[in-house]
């Protein structure tokens, strides 16, 4: 009999600080356990052998051998600790054991997700950085020893993405060696892509044949022997930025697609293309290759990168029982960081993302579902809500996400419908009597939803609707109100004095940064008052925001007239 405390065997209880993995062999352990609670104890343990992967690729080489003695003696201490026991030759867990997983799998799931929102952002930034630069690549420039015809202007990387974006985002490589490569003119391009287009309009349309591809597309130009794939593969290597702007080549196809986390992006840079620079001197066409605006990069996309991230994180915390909504003046951004956002919890998507704009004339069989006219007759029709919730429901494991813009222009009540009771109770079916079935939310749909706060509908909303609604707000920001000014091109000066006014806006001002953009002069300040901001102040002879002076101070170029002509 013991008159003193005995010596423990040994010190094993698991560290379970560690907020990626399990932080060492005894958690390891017991986080392989607790997920094998319900199946056979016995050895070899088969069941923790396989767990204990379960948070990494590779089991760490302590974990690879482990003895059956192992296995029991943590057993014995897992289950003087209050977590686990067998019974009857099944491992089972305690309600300790049980509340335990949970939490680390909660936490392990948030650095994962937290982790995934980093590499997203900063495949987001660097995007921002190489599309303008890529954009610009010539084909004949002073750097390479190939000649060309007198006129070639092509900027081949920036044609790749012009087709791809023509031809559903995708691009065959023997499409880019018979159709895009003897372009040597920007002028040529559309009509290469033309000629793909009604390619693959043809019903025995098949470009892994190249003697189909021949006499419909003609020659490879280079022609560099029987299999030209790898190097015209580098064109789309390029075009891709290795594996950024493109999505990974593991399709058996052929087929390069664009990535969809991108499009806005190489839309913007298709839409407005580079210059094409003549200039024969090498040093100056690298220097002007590789401009970037560093403030793009900095004062931009810090702030939005931080909002966005901010949303997410109370999508994911909150977006399983109530709306979204992103509560901001006019010009704050709130669209465009729902949509962000939606990006980032869709993984790029396109699919998983729905957006509709409400308005004053919008309804419920338009949002939920109803009856709608075809051929003379009248037909069941899903609404927005229905179709991106089906399609929730059909892949579970995967966030989908409606976006509604502009949530505060509607008759909210009578659009939502059911919707207000149901966004709370996930998976308890209601009856829309105009498909004639039910519909359960699913519990991995979120609704994100932007309103602003001027708009007299707001007022209306009742507390059933406030209460289900996390309003987080969207504000003004001083730093992209300096990225715009600088990206329009405005006088450090001028932009100065338009900055401190803009700072010294009350808390409650109707707009913001965004109505700023493409401002480039005094001219252009007193035009933008004028058919602009000054009717967020009074309309129709009326005042809609108290005391419009203290606005209206400050913003002196209302009154320039004679200081335009000057500015022009």
């Amino acid at each position: 009999m013991n008159e003193n405390w005995d010596i423990s065997g040994r010190d094993v209880v698991p560290d379970l600080r560690a907020l990626a993995r399990p932080a060492d062999v005894g958690a390891s352990l017991l986080h392989a356990m607790l997920h094998s609670v319900g199946k056979p104890w016995r050895p070899p343990y088969d069941d923790v052998r396989k767990n204990l992967g379960i948070r990494s690729k590779q089991v760490a080489p302590e974990l690879q051998e482990q003895a059956e003695s192992r296995f029991r003696t943590y057993l014995a201490l897992f289950r003087g600790l209050g977590l686990l026991y067998e019974d009857a030759g099944t491992l089972q867990s305690t309600d300790f054991g049980n509340e335990l997983i949970t939490h680390l799998d909660e936490q392990y799931q948030r650095v994962d997700d937290f982790s995934q929102e980093l590499y997203t952002a900063s495949c987001e930034r660097l995007a921002q950085l190489v599309v303008p630069v890529l954009s610009r690549y010539q084909l004949a420039n002073p750097l390479t020893s190939a000649k060309y015809p007198e006129g070639t202007d092509v900027r081949p990387l920036l044609a790749i993405w012009r087709a791809m974006r023509a031809l559903d985002n995708k691009l065959h490589w023997e499409e880019l060696g018979r159709a895009l490569t003897p372009c040597l003119r920007d002028s040529e391009v559309p009509d290469a892509i033309e000629k793909i287009r009604n390619a693959r309009m043809q019903a025995d349309y098949d470009p892994s044949n190249p003697t189909l591809m021949e006499s419909i597309l003609g020659p490879r130009r280079p022609d560099a022997g029987k299999d030209q794939s790898d190097r015209l593969d580098t064109w789309f290597s390029r075009a891709a930025f290795k594996g950024l702007l493109l999505e990974p080549r593991d399709r058996q196809d052929g087929y390069r697609h664009l990535s969809a986390a991108y499009v806005s992006l190489i839309d913007n840079t298709i839409n407005e293309p580079p210059p094409y620079n003549p200039t024969p001197d090498r040093a100056e066409y690298v220097r002007w290759l590789g401009t970037v605006s560093h403030r793009r990069t900095a004062a931009n996309s810090h702030s939005s990168d931080r909002m966005v991230s901010s949303i997410v994180e109370k999508c994911r915390r909150y977006g399983d029982r109530q709306i979204i909504a992103l509560v901001g003046p006019a010009g704050t951004g709130k669209t465009r960081t729902a949509q962000e956002a939606a990006n980032v919890l869709t993984e790029g998507d396109p699919t998983r993302a729905l957006t509709v704009q409400f308005h004053a004339g919008f309804t419920y069989e338009e949002f939920v579902g109803g009856l709608a006219p075809v051929n003379g007759t009248f037909v069941p029709s899903p609404g927005a809500l229905v179709r991106i919730n089906d399609s929730a429901l059909a892949n579970p494991d995967k966030t989908h996400v409606l976006v509604v813009d502009e949530l505060s222009r509607a008759d909210v009540a009578n659009v939502l419908g059911e919707l207000l009771t149901y966004i709370e109770y996930r998976e308890r079916p209601f009856l829309v009597p105009g498909l004639s079935r039910e519909v359960a939310i699913a519990r991995n749909l979120v609704v994100i939803a932007t309103l602003n706060p001027a708009d007299r509908s707001v007022v209306n909303m009742d507390d059933a609707l406030v209460r289900r609604l996390r309003q987080i707000e969207v504000p003004r920001d001083l730093d992209a109100l300096e990225y715009i000014l600088d990206t329009s091109g405005m006088d450090e000066a001028l932009k100065i004095q338009v900055l401190d006014w803009f700072k010294g806006l009350p808390a409650d001002a109707p707009f913001g940064h965004g109505l700023f953009v493409g401002i480039r002069n005094v001219a252009d300040l007193h035009d933008l008052w004028h058919e602009s901001l000054r009717y967020f102040l009074r309309r129709g002879g009326l005042t809609v925001y108290p005391e419009p002076e203290r606005i209206e101070q400050g913003y002196s170029w209302r009154h320039h007239n004679n200081a335009i002509e000057g500015s022009l």
